[in-house]
């Protein structure tokens, strides 16, 4: 099992997926799930620009100081933290992007590095893919765009993809899960022009089971956006689509604000953070394993919630346990892939519950 992180705007860091990989882990872990392999994707050195950018709106504010003694740089030239550090970087680092060479310098980054993962690990078939911010985006083009030219590198990473190439040059592995994380695909789609029909014919190829995409929003977060009604995804369509949302403040500073009314002020104060809030978020983790784990997800939320339920019994907490192994073979009726995920769903939880219920009335 491998999973391919692609950073979004404004990273500096190379080991920028760390905290989550490790609340991932955690997950993992609690369940008794081998741990997948991880693989922190980084392109960031290829944009160079917006830095010297700021230079030179420094130099220009210092020569304005130098005319006007009296005026204060910021006040004529206000939120200037957060025009550098999110608003600059962000438009930046999608028009770069969008720059001929510097997408193709991009796009060839990631092919090598996900060459690299591929190769490090031969025995693995599964992909899973986790995306923030412009790197949705990114991955979006790559993936089902029809802009490119045929010695692009995306066509090198569709190679390595059941689906997406019918090219025997390259060791293939299957996409089962794609997670986004503050995406603003559904706007910047109207430049790309890609068509979600894309999506459904790649999706097409898995007849078995359902391509997985979970598309994470925090709710303060102005970059991200949901995506299912402008995928126009039918019930047939072998997708299993959810926009999930995270609701918590950005942070404390938010949440003040946001108690006392002051709602335009803790949009100033939570937005940043907010778009770099999945990094170190135990929901993201909880949602990504889920989305990993597949059919193993589901059940594993049925228990969680089973968890929760007054009156759980240690007994019946035991023949819980012992019947997950029966449960996820259920998962495996190889039926229409959407509605059959609801059906299993609804099935086991009635499962589940008729169980507690008989061992409880063993306890009295």
């Amino acid at each position: 099992m491998l999973v391919f992180f692609i950073h979004g705007v404004a990273t500096s860091n190379v080991r920028y997926a760390d905290p989550l990989q490790r609340l991932i882990q955690e997950e993992f872990d609690q369940i008794g799930q081998s741990r997948p392999h991880f693989y922190s994707c980084f392109w960031a050195n290829v944009l160079k620009d917006v830095g010297k950018i700021w230079n030179c709106i420094h130099q220009d504010l210092q020569e304005l100081k130098k005319e006007y003694p009296q005026t204060s740089p910021d006040d004529i030239f206000r939120y200037r933290e957060f025009r550098e550090g999110f608003l600059s970087e962000f438009g930046g680092d999608f028009l770069s992007y969008l720059n001929p060479e510097r997408g193709v310098a991009i796009r060839k980054l990631i092919f090598q590095q996900l060459a690299d993962f591929l190769t490090k690990n031969p025995e693995e078939t599964e992909l899973h893919i986790i995306t923030h911010s412009l790197g949705s985006v990114i991955l979006w083009d790559i993936l089902f765009s029809d802009r490119f030219s045929t010695e692009d590198p995306a066509y090198n990473i569709r190679a390595m993809i059941h689906g997406l190439s019918q090219s025997e040059s390259r060791r293939k592995v299957h996409l089962k899960s794609i997670t986004t994380m503050g995406s603003p695909i559904l706007f910047l789609n109207m430049m790309l022009e890609v068509s979600p029909d894309k999506l459904k014919q790649f999706a097409n190829c898995y007849p078995n089971q359902p391509l997985r995409w979970r598309n994470i929003i925090h709710s303060s977060d102005l970059v991200a956006y949901p995506l299912r009604s402008s995928l126009n995804l039918h019930p047939s369509d072998n997708i299993f689509f959810r926009d999930e949302y995270i609701s918590t403040d950005a942070n404390l500073a938010e949440k003040v604000a946001r108690a006392v009314g002051q709602f335009e002020a803790a949009l100033a104060l939570g937005v940043a953070d907010a778009h770099g809030f999945y990094w170190h978020c135990s929901q993201t983790a909880n949602i990504i394993t889920s989305n990993i784990l597949g059919s193993q997800g589901i059940i594993r939320d049925v228990i969680n919630r089973l968890n929760k339920v007054p009156g759980m019994t240690k007994k019946c907490w035991m023949i819980v346990r012992s019947t997950e192994i029966y449960s996820r073979s259920i998962f495996q009726i190889e039926v229409e892939p959407y509605i059959s995920l609801s059906i299993r769903f609804k099935f086991i939880m009635s499962m589940f519950m008729m169980i507690k219920i008989t061992v409880n009335l063993l306890d009295m």
